[in-house]
């Protein structure tokens, strides 16, 4: 699809601006010019008349009249016509189709003959050509004895505005054409970094992620600022992405590799003994429940991913969710003689959440506690309310936590011992669908750890029962 540059937008913008301007100042200085000629015509005109009735009443006979008035110095294509009070031409300049004692309905002259009559002076166009006339009243004693008229040619005043308006325009244009060269050159300096920040997009390789250098502190500047920021957060996201399959590969291939060798192991064996036959594929059956659990987490992850937006949030009992995990893990902490303890308040904890997200959070975070706990040891569920907050705090007696690894425990695939993860079936992606699930309600976890002495999670949620998790602000209570 054709589509018009930023360059000649701008370029354009300009020139039809000027051009708007350069019309409106020139009508404007042409009405102007318009008026102050003709105004200078008619009274010059206006002038002449009133000579001639001067030199007209100081003997008003048509003797006195025809002997005067010729003998007058009057302009090239001017009539004067000099009538009495019965409008009765008494001289007419113009011979050839003189007017003399014919009556001169005209008015002016009406007007002029009126007692008390006045100047006047018009200027009007006729057949394609301006004229100008003047109308005098002949005074004699007092009274009104005649009139005189004087028309002439406005044509040169006409040929006047009509060449400043030619020279207008001649103006015009070449001011169009200098802003057209000049915005021209002032567009191609301003757009130049957009078409070199937009070749270099187009032109960055598939497979690789660079940012763009543009040396600019204006919105352009920003933009490639911008441009640069979010370059660095898809190089962030594609090494996390990298990261994860590569974990994600390894955590499979490893089960499956198990399997492999277990199988192969079995074909190789002629006659192999029934209870070897039972131990391998006992070994081969907990490979099987491993890779299904990675399978079963990764699933985790990926739904909350992309299904937050239809999540229900309902008001809920947080004693309930907490009670729901006890029960669900004291046969497993009863299996390791693991003391497991839950302690809550008793009134109601009323939050809005998303039950099983929230649910599966608290679950992992005290699953991971009872698996890193040695027999013997107490893993304790605690919920408390305090200044806007909700915490569930989940401590326990288990190696803990090297201070140098807190950080990096919600990673994905990440794991402190990897040995005991091997052994106790661990996958590495319970703390980071536990934080998963927590940031989508707002909240926050702190870790306190020591080694050798045991770990303690705090989840820290807004208290509101009207909150929303769009509406709520992050709110966490060190302890």
């Amino acid at each position: 699809m054709p589509y018009l540059n930023i360059r000649w937008k701008i370029v354009s913008t300009y020139l039809i601006i000027i051009l708007v301007v350069l019309l409106v100042l020139s009508a404007f200085l042409l009405n102007t010019l318009y008026s102050y000629l003709f105004d200078q015509r008619k009274m010059d005109v206006l002038t002449d008349t009133n000579i001639i009735a001067s030199i007209v009443s100081e003997d008003f006979t048509t003797d006195y009249i025809n002997q005067k008035l010729p003998q007058m110095p009057l302009e090239k294509n001017a009539r004067a016509i000099v009538v009495n009070t019965g409008s009765i031409v008494l001289y007419d300049s113009y011979k050839e189709t003189s007017m003399t004692g014919k009556t001169f309905i005209n008015a002016s002259i009406t007007n002029a003959l009126l007692p008390n009559g006045k100047n006047s002076s018009n200027a009007f166009k006729d057949n394609g050509s301006w004229f100008i006339d003047a109308t005098v009243p002949i005074i004699k004693n007092g009274q009104t004895v005649g009139a005189v008229y004087l028309i002439v040619s406005g044509d040169s005043v006409a040929s006047i505005i009509a060449h400043i308006q030619n020279s207008l325009v001649l103006l015009g244009a070449l001011i169009l054409l200098f802003v057209g060269i000049f915005s021209t050159s002032i567009a191609g300096v301003l757009t130049f970094p957009i078409e070199r920040f937009t070749k270099f997009i187009n032109n960055m390789p598939k497979d690789s992620l660079q940012h763009v250098q543009i040396n600019s502190h204006d919105e352009i500047g920003q933009l490639a600022l911008a441009f640069n920021n979010l370059i660095d957060r898809m190089a962030e996201l594609e090494e996390k992405r990298r990261t994860f399959v590569s974990n994600a590969s390894h955590e499979l291939k490893t089960p499956l590799s198990i399997i492999k060798l277990l199988s192969d192991s079995l074909i190789q064996t002629e006659n192999p003994d029934p209870e070897f036959i039972k131990e391998f594929l006992s070994d081969m059956n907990k490979e099987v429940e491993r890779l299904t659990r990675i399978i079963e987490k990764l699933l985790d992850m990926t739904q909350m991913d992309s299904s937050q937006s239809s999540m229900q949030f309902i008001h809920t009992d947080i004693r309930e969710i907490t009670g729901e995990v006890y029960e669900k893990l004291l046969p497993l902490a009863k299996n390791k003689d693991i003391s497991l303890s839950l302690n809550q308040p008793d009134d109601e904890v009323i939050l809005p959440v998303e039950r099983d997200t929230l649910t599966e959070a608290v679950y992992n975070i005290a699953d991971n506690s009872i698996k890193y706990t040695e027999p013997g040891g107490t893993v304790s569920i605690n919920v408390s309310r305090d200044l806007g907050s909700v915490y569930i705090d989940i401590a326990d007696t288990g190696i803990g936590i090297p201070k140098e690894e807190i950080q990096k425990v919600f990673d994905r695939f990440y794991r402190v011992d990897k040995a005991r993860a091997r052994e106790t079936g661990g996958t590495g992606l319970g703390l980071s669908i536990a934080l998963d699930a927590v940031k989508l309600h707002n909240g926050h976890i702190e870790v306190k750890s020591e080694e050798e002495v045991g770990s303690r999670f705090i989840i820290a949620l807004p208290y509101a029962e009207e909150l929303t998790p769009a509406e709520a602000s992050p709110s966490f209570k060190g302890e």
